[in-house]
């Protein structure tokens, strides 16, 4: 304790107690622990020490304690002033309240008069109105003898009163006023009577469609502000007739018991032992019908009278928009989504109680769909025209939707009764037969059929020819079937005559081809959906070159391994031993080869070529072999070496002779050389080209026509053989090799090869001098970098 005496800090503490310290001290002593005389003595002497240091304190700083104290005299005199301020204000302050409290509270009270004043005006003002109104009620009535006796003039004046009266009455609350409440039940009274003649204007104009009457009752009932309300509930009991009717018109039992009736009475329609129900299909159907038109009538007649209620016929003002205030959607709206829901359900517990009224109206879904168009085109005679697209967007979609599964049912049955001749036509079993024509007409008729039927609605035409592309699609892949791929399809060496999977595949294809062009004819009569169709059309024609694609390629290829044997020709002997040329009218002679060709190429004619049937396509098929047989002969002809005048003879004797055969395949087939395009502007080249100079030989004068390649072989032709070789020459490959190289590689990949026939060091190995170039050499540079822009 005693140590803690010396702290100064626990004098100085927020916590510090004198009377505790005192407590604590004499406690101590009284413990024998310290005397208290000690502990006064030290709290003297802390005392004297501390009044020593405030001394000295004061002393050091005498010079600031003596400003900070004048600094304290001139802040008391500002402080003074500043209170004088304070009290000015608020003086002030109390002085401004005195004078405007007074006048704020008369305003006030002035104000509070002139609000209950006005309210009382106001309120004055409407009792005025209601007795100037009530006064005119009172006059308009007093002109008629009994109100049961009034006019539909009369009627609209007095109801126009009464809706402004009960605008007002609305509006005001003319509670306790007993001027005004004494003639309310009168009012009351009146309108009552009123509404129940609009009422029945309303239903007598409908019944009787006279437009005229319908539009004064609404005219009324719009004036009573009950417009909405009533005309709701007009539509909700014609809904209710309606669906009465419905359900009556489709009830299974009345149906069957009709067509009991019916069948009873026709002789002849019903024997003993024999089933009712078979042989009255007819008869269902026609009941069906006939009731399905009745329907449709009172469809329209019930659409007719909602619509009546629609505008006012005289000046065209819309009475819909009160009904808008109540129903999310449109009176109509309202109307058509009831119904069709009503409709919709009928016709299917109809259709799952009887299987005659669900093939009746699945088979018979166009004429379902036609009763529908019909109803709405006399619906649509009431429509304004300017609503008629709003109309179909939602009121004809809406009752569509009631039928869509007939829609689903039709169409299934329409892609069956498609499927059935295609399977039958294009069989694939073991005692199938090749589509006849009448076969085909049979297709072709069941899909016209099918889209006649579907002619009335343009949304249903577009299914079925979906239906018909599904048809088509499943022709091709049962077309594909069908044929003939046996090793027997394709054989075309020797003389024999066309083997039986080979006339099977050309009555298939002749078939498809007839299939095709009959299509293409039908689609004539529905250009709407020729669009849809085509692509499946065209897709007949790709199977057709499926099928006949591979005999098509042996037939190039017996006659390319037929051109293969001018490689066994001699063009370098003088004394030639050729066979005379085929052609009576020329007197120079072709090769052996040329003579076999020539006898292949008429068997193929005979045998395959002159049973295509194909029209356009057959011709593109023949063209695509002549322009082979000119390529391949062009190509295997610019690499006869060596070649002399003789042989340059003999080439152009081939030339002719080749042309002749080809003129006569393509003259039955109604084409001519010409329309082989750039194949035989290049063989007519050729033929000038075997007697050009070297120098000419880079002309584009003379050898535009000619493929750089086949020029390229020719000029290499030329030059000496211990120079240049012949590219295949360089890999030890025969002619065919190459051939087929060059078939299966680019221009690029074939230009890189005869650069590397350039760069051949043989030509040096035999003693050339390497510093010089051929100028067969410099002439094929040239070629390539005229025509292929290859840069050496």
């Amino acid at each position: 304790m005693t140590d803690t005496l010396d702290e100064p800090n626990l004098y100085i503490g927020n916590n510090f107690d004198p009377k505790v310290y005192a407590n604590s001290t004499i406690n101590e002593s009284s413990d024998g622990e310290n005397d208290i005389t000690i502990s006064l003595a030290k709290l003297s002497f802390s005392i004297d020490n501390l009044t020593k240091q405030l001394h000295d304190e004061v002393v050091t700083h005498f010079e600031d304690l003596l400003l900070q104290v004048a600094d304290i005299r001139e802040l008391d005199y500002t402080l003074k002033v500043v209170r004088n301020g304070i009290e000015n204000l608020k003086k002030s302050l109390e002085s401004l309240q005195a004078k405007i409290y007074a006048p704020f509270t008369q305003i006030k009270n002035y104000t509070i008069q002139l609000e209950r004043l006005q309210t009382a005006i106001e309120l004055l003002r409407r009792v005025y109105t209601f007795m100037e109104i009530s006064t005119r009620l009172e006059i308009q009535l007093a002109e008629i003898d009994n109100i049961n006796s009034a006019t539909v003039t009369q009627y609209e004046l007095i109801a126009a009163i009464l809706g402004e009266l009960e605008v007002l009455l609305k509006d005001a609350d003319f509670e306790g006023i007993e001027i005004v409440e004494d003639q309310l039940p009168y009012i009351n009274q009146i309108k009552e009577r009123v509404r129940d003649e609009a009422v029945n204007m309303l239903y007598d104009g409908i019944k009787n469609k006279d437009e005229p009457k319908i539009a004064s009752s609404l005219r009324i009932l719009n004036s009573l502000y009950e417009l909405a309300a009533r005309v709701i509930r007009f539509s909700d009991e014609i809904l209710e007739n309606l669906s009465l009717n419905i359900h009556n018109g489709l009830d299974v039992v009345a149906i069957q018991k009709e067509v009991k009736d019916a069948s009873t009475g026709q002789k002849g329609m019903r024997r003993l032992g024999v089933d009712t129900v078979s042989g009255t299909t007819t008869l269902w159907a026609a009941a069906i019908w006939k009731r399905m038109e009745v329907i449709m009538n009172e469809i329209g007649d019930g659409c007719q009278s909602v619509m009546a209620n629609e505008k006012d016929s005289t000046n065209q003002i819309s009475f819909l928009d009160e009904v808008l205030k109540i129903l999310d959607s449109g009176l109509v709206q309202h109307f058509w989504k009831i119904l069709s829901v009503n409709f919709e359900k009928e016709l299917k517990e109809s259709s799952r109680g009887s299987s005659f009224v669900q093939h009746a109206l699945v088979g018979g879904y166009p004429k379902l769909l036609s009763l529908f168009q019909d109803f709405f085109a006399r619906i649509e005679t009431n429509e304004v025209k300017s609503k008629s697209e709003e109309f179909q967007s939602q009121a004809y979609l809406v009752m569509l939707h009631s039928i869509s599964s007939f829609e689903s049912g039709y169409l299934t049955r329409s892609v069956t009764r498609m499927y059935e001749p295609i399977n039958s036509t294009f069989s694939t079993g073991l005692l199938r037969s090749s589509p006849s024509k009448n076969d085909i007409s049979n297709i072709v008729k069941i899909m016209s059929s099918e889209l006649e039927n579907a002619k009335a609605d343009t949304q249903l035409m577009k299914s079925v020819a979906k239906n018909i592309i599904k048809a088509l699609n499943h022709a091709c892949v049962k077309a594909e079937s069908m044929s003939a791929n046996d090793p027997s399809a394709y054989q075309v060496s020797g003389n024999g005559p066309a083997t039986f999977s080979q006339n099977s595949n050309f009555e298939l294809v002749n078939a498809i081809y007839f299939l095709y062009q009959s299509l293409w004819k039908m689609l004539e009569d529905y250009p709407d959906v020729i669009e849809i169709i085509s692509e499946s059309i065209e897709r007949l024609k790709k199977v057709m070159f499926n099928i006949m694609a591979p005999l098509i390629d042996h037939i190039k290829k017996d006659l390319e391994t037929t051109i293969l044997k001018i490689c066994k020709e001699d063009f370098s002997s003088r004394n030639q031993t050729s066979k005379p040329f085929l052609h009576p009218q020329a007197e120079a002679q072709c090769s052996p080869y040329m003579t076999e060709f020539t006898n292949r190429l008429r068997y193929h004619q005979k045998e395959f070529l002159s049973r295509f049937s194909f029209g356009q396509e057959g011709k593109e098929w023949i063209k695509g072999i002549s322009k082979r047989i000119l390529y391949f002969w062009l190509l295997q002809a610019s690499m006869m070496r060596p070649l002399n005048e003789a042989g340059k003879l003999k080439l152009t004797s081939d030339i002719t002779q080749l042309e002749f055969s080809l003129n006569q395949l393509l003259a039955e087939h109604g084409l001519s050389l010409n329309e082989l395009g750039q194949e035989y502007k290049a063989l007519r080249a050729f033929r000038q080209l075997l007697f050009l100079d070297n120098s000419q030989l880079v002309s584009t004068q003379h050898t535009s026509a000619v493929p750089p390649l086949i020029l390229i072989h020719h000029i290499i032709v030329r030059s000496p053989l211990n120079t240049l070789q012949l590219p295949h020459k360089n890999f030890g490959w025969s002619e065919a090799e190459y051939s087929r190289w060059l078939d299966e590689h680019t221009e690029i990949e074939w230009i890189d090869l005869i650069k590397g026939t350039l760069y051949t060091d043989e030509s040096k190995s035999n003693g050339t001098d390497v510093g010089l170039e051929e100028p067969e050499e410099a002439l094929i540079k040239m070629i390539l970098k005229e025509r292929a822009r290859v840069e050496f």
